[in-house]
């Protein structure tokens, strides 16, 4: 049976709660008053007692003790492998980077001396500090020894803990390895599982392709029993992706990257360049151009290939269509269509079954003949198969759509 731990607190039980009804003071709680306790173990408990004490507990603490989370306030005599900082409270310390090399990797710098060069700056220094960088005491006395590294994946796990409760956030995720479940991800150097259910929009065939890629995830869930959290793009998909989706511009042309192929076109991956979004799309074989389209019946079209495309359309539950036709070119031949096609009874050829009616095309002409239509004749438009032609006529030019209407007849004489 699955279980999920978000709402309970573990941390209650380090100091010898036990979880009873009687009164046990919280000594986790950071005070210089020798008459004041405090019993609460609320997430806000210490937030609340600085307040009735009128106190500050991030200056107070100068005697630090193995375990304590401390904030980073300032770097100083940034030298190429060695950095002083300065704690809450004002001790200081001296780092040597050597030490700290994957806190450095986790900010994508390759060397110390990458992060050095950095620091230098002072405006990257403060950005940096302002970020809320902390520090792990691993040693207080004789002298204080501290862990970048394990203060920022202490902060990055909390972090986490509170997006499984309130989700806004979301996060490059590294695929380090892959198994028929899932896949092994990497995120803000926390090593994390993403099952493959929750890795792609649409059935991942060959999990091994994604080993070194990054995607971008939402916080899941976390299992105390694996103590590793949960990761999922489907959920990025569902929180993140519909606001973005609706800044894609349809005059642009984007690069993107082939992901999978089916019997009526191949879906394809692309971004932005001011965004780190990643967003999936639908290059149907009607959209295609005619070079492409030869390349897609021979099945030459690969996962991995490269191809370049114009956003067509973005449907109502937010699935992006795409097309290989510019704009401009695409609008003029509409423009002529309609003019050529008024009151013409067309033959049109079904290159899509959608639950909201049928996609056809005349004369490469795509457009929808809406499921009202089908109802006013008394049809199921479910009943038709890609391939077969019905007689339309145009009806009108709405949100970017030739929509056709079936001819006023017995129903069984629009079908050819």
């Amino acid at each position: 049976m699955e279980t999920k731990t978000t709402n309970f607190n573990w941390d209650l039980y380090d100091d010898g709660f036990t979880g009873g009804s009687k009164l046990l003071q919280n000594k986790k709680i950071i005070s210089n008053l020798k008459n004041s306790k405090c019993y609460s173990r609320e997430p806000y408990a210490q937030e609340l007692f600085d307040i009735y004490t009128k106190q500050n507990s991030e200056i107070i603490k100068k005697d630090l003790i193995k375990g304590d989370i401390v904030k980073i306030i300032d770097i100083f005599n940034i030298r190429e492998d060695f950095i002083d900082i300065e704690l809450t409270g004002g001790l200081t310390v001296t780092v040597d980077l050597n030490r700290e090399k994957r806190f450095i990797q986790a900010f994508g710098y390759n060397t110390t001396t990458d992060f050095t060069n950095d620091l230098i700056t002072t405006n990257i220094k403060n950005i940096f500090i302002e970020r809320g960088i902390t520090a792990f005491v691993i040693e207080s006395t004789p002298n204080v020894k501290i862990s970048l590294w394990q203060g920022h994946l202490k902060s990055v796990k909390d972090e986490f803990m509170e997006q499984i409760q309130h989700p806004t956030n979301a996060y490059k995720a590294k695929v380090i390895d892959a198994n028929k479940g899932g896949f092994l991800v990497e995120v803000q150097g926390v090593e994390a599982f993403m099952p493959g259910s929750l890795a792609a929009p649409n059935k991942i065939i060959d999990f091994q392709s994604y080993i070194g890629k990054e995607i971008i995830v939402m916080i899941e869930d976390f299992l105390k029993d694996m103590n590793s959290f949960i990761v999922s793009h489907k959920k990025y998909l569902a929180y993140i992706l519909p606001s973005k989706i609706q800044e894609l511009d349809i005059n642009i042309k984007y690069k993107g990257v082939v992901t999978g192929c089916s019997k009526y076109g191949v879906f394809c991956e692309f971004g932005t360049e001011s965004e780190d979004n990643i967003f999936t799309g639908l290059l149907h074989i009607s959209k295609m151009n005619d070079i492409t389209k030869e390349q897609f019946n021979l099945r030459n079209i690969k996962p991995e290939d490269n191809i370049e495309f114009y956003i067509s359309e973005i449907t109502k539950d937010n699935r992006i269509i795409l097309t290989e036709e510019n704009p401009e070119d695409k609008l003029n031949k509409i423009q002529k269509f309609i003019v050529d096609s008024n009151d013409k009874v067309l033959e049109s050829k079904v290159v899509a079954v959608m639950n909201f009616g049928l996609i056809v095309t005349v004369d490469e002409i795509s457009g929808l003949i809406p499921n009202k239509e089908f109802r006013k004749h008394k049809v199921m438009s479910n009943n038709f198969m890609i391939g077969e032609t019905i007689n339309v006529l145009f009806d009108e030019f709405k949100d970017d759509r030739i929509i056709y209407r079936l001819p006023d007849i017995k129903s069984t004489k629009f079908i050819k």
